[in-house]
C-alpha cells in the first residue's frame, strides 16, 4: 500500500513519516520511506527552483512536480507495492493539487496528474500557518502567512471532497510529536487491519 504525508510546510510529515517508516519496520512490516520531490534528476531540478537557486515559471513548475511524480511512481512505488511493500511517501499528489492548484486550475493540475496511483491512505497534519511560520524559521523555506493560509484552505476544501474523503484522516499537528505520532500510528495500524487502541486527535473526512 501507499501511505502519503500531507500538510504545509512546518506541519512535522518529514519527522511523522520517518517515525512511521521505522515502527512499521520494528513491528515486522516491509516498509521504505520516501519523499517527493525526489532525489532523481527531475527532482533535483524541482529542488533547485524551490530553494531560488534556479527561477522557473510555475506552470513549469507544476509540469515538473507531475513528471517527478510519474518517475517515482514507475521507478519506486509501482515495484514496491507489487513486492508487498509500504511506501511511505513525504508529500505525494494532494501538495501538487492544494500549492500549484491554489494558483492554477485544478483540472489541469489533475490531468497533469492522471497516472499517478491514488495512495491508500492519507495522513493530513493540520496546523494554524502562524506556527508552521514559526517552525520554519530560519530553514530556508520563505512562504508569507497569508500564502501558507491559501494553500491550508485549498488542502481541507479537497480532502472534503471525494476521492480525497474515503482516505484521508486529519491529525492535529499542534500537539507534542509523541502525540502526533501515537495518532498517526493508531491510524495506520487501524487501516493495516491491526488491533489499536481507541483513536484519539483526528478526524476521518
Amino acid at each position: 500500500m501507499l501511505i502519503a504525508f500531507e500538510g504545509i510546510d512546518g506541519s512535522g510529515k518529514t519527522t511523522q513519516s520517518k517515525k512511521l517508516h521505522e515502527k512499521l519496520e520494528s513491528l515486522g512490516f516491509r516498509s521504505r520511506w520516501t519523499m517527493e520531490p525526489t532525489s532523481g534528476p527531475i527532482g533535483r531540478v524541482i529542488k533547485e527552483a524551490l530553494e531560488g537557486r534556479k527561477k522557473l515559471d510555475i506552470r513549469t513548475l507544476a509540469l515538473l512536480f507531475a513528471a517527478d511524480r510519474l518517475e517515482h511512481n514507475i521507478n519506486e512505488i509501482r515495484p514496491l507495492t507489487e513486492e508487498g511493500v509500504i511506501v511511505i511517501s513525504d508529500r505525494y499528489l494532494l501538495s501538487s493539487l492544494a500549492y500549484q492548484g491554489s494558483e492554477l486550475p485544478l483540472e489541469w493540475i489533475y490531468s497533469l496528474n492522471q497516472w499517478a496511483r491514488m495512495p491508500n491512505l492519507v495522513i493530513y497534519l493540520d496546523l494554524d500557518p502562524k506556527e508552521a511560520l514559526k517552525r520554519i524559521r530560519g530553514k530556508g523555506i520563505y512562504h508569507s502567512l497569508e500564502r501558507l493560509e491559501k494553500i491550508r484552505r485549498m488542502y481541507l476544501e479537497l480532502i472534503e471532497e471525494r476521492p480525497w474523503r474515503d482516505c484521508t484522516y486529519i491529525v492535529d499537528a499542534s500537539s507534542e510529536e509523541d502525540e502526533v505520532f501515537s495518532s498517526v500510528l493508531n491510524i495506520t495500524l487501524s487501516v493495516l487491519g491491526g488491533e489499536v487502541n481507541e483513536v484519539l486527535s483526528y478526524r476521518k473526512c
